[in-house]
């Protein structure tokens, strides 16, 4: 069968489908905080959609054989992705979905700093701009008041899991090749190993150790939402992230602002003002900057082969 690489240039492919990804993450809120109203609170409403994607990431990888080497790196870089996920789930219900989505895109900020720490990329008036776009954005949606006092734990969760993304992001890109549905998998597992863990540390505050009678009832549907939601996207994502060097990928991501931001705006009784909007602005004009930084390639861009998305 034809494989979506042959339906666009092999170049801007995994910008494509960064951006798709992306816009996908962005409305991840819905099915989360529908979960929530049904009774899986905190922690349960995304570990039970990484549950329903598991056995379809587990069925891919068993019947498609793959020559590539899955490195200790590469499962480190998956694995913390997976922590980025549970987390970012988890500060969905536990703050705003504006602010939820602005920390989390700190993330570009991280990954910035790691290429050019650890990756040769030069540090530029370009790297500057972006920087002080997107922590201005944040500033501005917190109304000035970023002190630690100002962060409730779903904002901590959302800051954890941008820095935990870039750092993934960028282990998977400096990582040998690996098939993208074996870092999937390892990304679904990571994140219910996470996800786990917080209800037996946090018990109650986390969302309690065994959701009530009314969420089991529709347990069959938040698996189900994993299987046909989440893991293409987790799929997609990795596939991407494997291509494109981790700042530019973050900053691509960033198209969740616009679908997260708009679609919360609309359907949710949050607070949403003119910080906020100002912030997401921002936020998305850093990306542009990075996306025209990254444009003519860097030093650490992969080479033009780039892996075909599996098609099934």
């Amino acid at each position: 069968m034809t494989t979506l690489a042959q339906l666009g240039s092999v170049r801007g492919l995994p910008i494509v489908m960064a951006v798709i990804a992306a816009g996908l993450w962005g409305v991840w809120w819905l099915p989360i905080r529908f979960l929530e109203g049904v009774g899986l609170v905190g922690v349960w409403a995304g570990l039970s959609m990484n549950l329903g994607a598991l056995p379809i990431l587990a069925l891919a990888v068993m019947l498609v054989r793959s020559n590539d080497r899955l490195t200790r790196q590469a499962i480190a870089g998956a694995a913390l992705v997976g922590l980025a996920i549970t987390f970012y789930a988890s500060a969905l219900t536990f703050t705003d979905v504006v602010r939820a989505v602005l920390l989390f895109y700190l993330a570009p900020a991280w990954s910035t700093a790691i290429e050019c720490l650890f990756l040769g990329r030069r540090w530029t008036w370009r790297s500057t701009l972006a920087l002080g776009l997107s922590l201005a954005g944040v500033i501005v949606m917190f109304r000035g008041d970023i002190s630690i006092a100002a962060l409730n734990v779903g904002d901590m969760m959302a800051l954890a899991s941008g820095l935990s993304w870039a750092v993934g992001a960028a282990l998977v890109f400096t990582a040998p090749p690996a098939d993208a549905r074996h870092l999937g998998l390892v990304t679904c597992l990571s994140a219910i190993v996470v996800g786990s863990g917080l209800l037996l540390i946090a018990g109650d505050a986390a969302g309690g150790l065994v959701p009530d009678l009314e969420a089991l009832r529709v347990a069959g549907l938040s698996l189900a939402s994993g299987l046909v939601y989440l893991a293409p996207i987790i799929v997609f994502t990795l596939w991407a992230a494997r291509n494109l060097p981790p700042a530019l990928f973050s900053f691509l991501l960033t198209a969740e602002i616009i679908s997260g931001v708009v679609s919360s705006a609309i359907f949710l009784d949050e607070r949403f003002g003119w910080p906020e909007a100002i912030g997401a602005v921002l936020v998305c004009s850093g990306a542009v900057v990075e996306a025209i930084t990254n444009s003519t390639g860097k030093p650490n861009e992969r080479p033009d082969k780039v892996e075909p998305i599996p098609s099934d």
